[in-house]
């Protein structure tokens, strides 16, 4: 039976493998040179695509007036989804009170972020480009970071930049921060050496010379606008300065859905783009492998090796397995922000997100109940 707890082991380490090269690249590896704000502010098209969000809408445009950047650099395109309530009026009205040169795209059907950004793209003008949720806001300098990185260096072609979720006492919150904290150390890495496609959707920057459209067939638009500039033999990068914050759902069932869509789509984008692994680059021979295998392996094994060595821990050791469970259980409920608990929540929604690759989910439902209406 020690076979059965050794073999449960083994599968777990495999299962690990990526993170651990992680962890001795965050703690070793090469670190992303610091940029400073842009010498030349360029001209700017922010492309907003927004459902359901009549609750935050006004407090986000609000949040983009406090931005530090030239307002007379921006040019804002709202795109509302067929928003069922009263967003589009919304922001219609608090764009006209804030000063902004704006249009609004109103769809005459869903389309999903995507298409909306490539409708949008589409009648953009200016040499830069920002896609942004309606539902997460800035810190004031957050622009300027993003654009200071991506103007700096002439073989960048996309940025985006950290998601963080707003502190608040909720468990969701808390567990979403431990990972949220680990994987932008690991997206800086990856930049630091080559690229990264883990993109935030939150806020993503990129040069509309090179990135004209978002492939909206499969996949995640913030990983796609990556793939895209990767594809074209230029950088994507992380810019951890560039910090932008979300509200996490308070409850599970309404995280959940929220999670297996981004990790599902995620997956999708992995997938697509996989004729990138023959480019003779550290993105394509390093990290792009480490990321397949993470989203493909790691959740499956995580959680067969963890049934394994449960198995074997119970014919060994029946109070030895009691003691661990309890232990992990207690540090869970005392220390709920750790790492352990994030990693294996998001190591559940990759699994879902496997599971639920044959859906359709570019159509998105609002998780948002922010704000005042």
């Amino acid at each position: 039976m020690r076979m059965i707890l050794l073999i449960g082991i083994v599968l777990l380490f495999i299962a690990l493998v990526p993170y651990i090269v992680y962890v001795f690249g965050i703690r070793f590896g090469r670190r992303a040179n610091k940029t400073g704000f842009p010498a030349i502010f360029p001209k700017i098209s922010m492309i907003i695509s927004a459902y359901n969000e009549e609750r935050v809408i006004g407090d986000r445009i609000r949040n983009l007036m406090q931005c530090r950047i030239p307002h007379d650099s921006l040019e804002l395109i709202f795109v509302d989804d067929c928003s069922s309530d009263n967003t589009l009026s919304r922001a219609k009205t608090c764009l006209e009170k804030s000063g902004l040169e704006f249009r609004i795209i109103a769809n005459t059907e869903r389309m999903g972020t995507s298409r909306s950004y490539n409708n949008a793209i589409k009648v953009a003008r200016n040499p830069v480009i920002i896609t942004t949720d309606a539902d997460v806001f800035f810190e004031p300098d957050t622009v300027n970071y993003l654009i200071g990185r991506l103007t700096s260096d002439e073989h960048i072609a996309a940025v985006c930049g950290e998601l963080r979720p707003r502190q608040n006492e909720n468990n969701t919150t808390k567990l979403e921060y431990a990972y949220r904290s680990y994987y932008g150390r690991m997206c800086d890495w990856e930049s630091a050496v080559d690229s990264t496609y883990n993109f935030n959707g939150a806020i993503v920057a990129f040069r509309s010379d090179l990135i004209r459209r978002i492939d909206d067939k499969r996949g995640a638009d913030d990983a796609n606008t990556a793939f895209e500039a990767i594809r074209k033999g230029y950088r994507a990068v992380y810019e951890n300065r560039a910090i932008v914050y979300e509200d996490i759902p308070p409850r599970f069932s309404e995280q959940y859905r929220q999670k297996i869509r981004r990790a599902k789509q995620l997956i999708d984008a992995t997938l697509a783009n996989r004729d990138l692994l023959g480019m003779n680059r550290p993105f394509s021979r390093f990290f792009y492998p480490l990321r397949f295998f993470m989203y493909l392996c790691t959740p499956l094994l995580t959680f067969i090796s963890l049934v394994v060595i449960l198995v074997g821990l119970y014919y060994v050791s029946p109070v030895l397995l009691l003691v661990l469970l309890c232990l992990v259980m207690g540090a869970g409920l005392v220390w709920r922000q750790n790492l352990f608990n994030a990693f294996l929540v998001n190591q559940f929604y990759l699994l879902m997100g496997l599971v639920n690759m044959g859906k359709d989910m570019r159509i998105w439902e609002s998780t948002s109940k922010k704000g005042n209406v």
